[in-house]
């Protein structure tokens, strides 16, 4: 009997590991390039109106500054199409922000510097961080929130670091927050683009200057991608292009 419950625990952490191998898609030393050392932001520019950005202990900071109408981007100098991205990011309270991907050029009409997708950070009590946004032309637009994924609305911690994960591969757009699936999407709108991160614009609210967003350890697999996809488990859902 004895031997027959360890074969059957063996049997099931052989199966197990067999599962999250398939599941998470992840092989022996995955390719990853770290897009920020660091040390300072010379593999970025700075968009948009005047929100703060600077690094200290490792870490890109991002503060929002009072009476700014548009939105501040951090925003790589190169662009990428198919990847795998991670970033860890902590915000301190009612700070608005996002990773974008696949970001382009706006035109000078539009009410932002750059479309793109965007991973939004949702300090609100809707808590649909994880979720993707757009801003695009003179309004915006959920492409895929979180109002039917309680599971996923708790996934972000405020005042914590939070580990994201990002797959464009295609048209293929999927999203993890502390390893929990919240965007699991299809669409075409963006194809090629920057990266960044976003400090949103504030009237005036003084009090709300002393919040900072702290993001680090972003890093980015661009080789081969697919063979480190991910299986995820939220819902699919095909999004048309607008």
């Amino acid at each position: 009997m004895k031997r027959q419950i360890i074969y059957l625990l063996t049997v099931s952490f052989l199966l197990s590991g067999s599962f999250l191998t398939l599941t998470y898609g992840q092989q022996e030393n995955p390719p990853w390039k770290y897009l920020f050392d660091g040390k300072n932001l010379n593999s970025f520019d700075i968009t948009g109106d005047r929100g703060k950005v600077w690094v200290e202990n490792g870490e890109i900071i991002c503060h929002m500054v009072c009476n700014t109408t548009q939105h501040t981007f951090v925003k790589t100098r190169k662009t990428y199409d198919n990847f795998i991205l991670e970033a860890e990011c902590k915000d301190e309270g009612d700070f608005h922000t996002g990773i974008l991907f696949r970001c382009i050029d706006a035109p000078d009409t539009a009410t932002v510097s750059i479309y793109g997708y965007q991973v939004k950070i949702d300090p609100t009590p809707r808590k649909w961080t994880g979720g993707v946004f757009d801003d695009f032309g003179k309004t915006w637009k959920w492409m895929y929130d979180l109002s039917g994924d309680a599971k996923a609305r708790e996934a972000f911690k405020m005042n914590e670091w939070n580990l994201f994960r990002i797959e464009a591969i295609g048209p293929s757009i999927k999203v993890w927050v502390n390893g929990i699936p919240t965007v699991n999407m299809i669409n075409t709108k963006y194809t090629k683009g920057k990266i960044a991160l976003k400090i949103h614009s504030m009237g005036n609210l003084p009090e709300k200057e002393k919040i900072l967003v702290h993001y680090r350890n972003i890093k980015i697999i661009t080789k081969n991608p697919e063979k480190y996809a991910t299986i995820s488990g939220a819902i699919l859902k095909k999004v048309e292009r607008p």
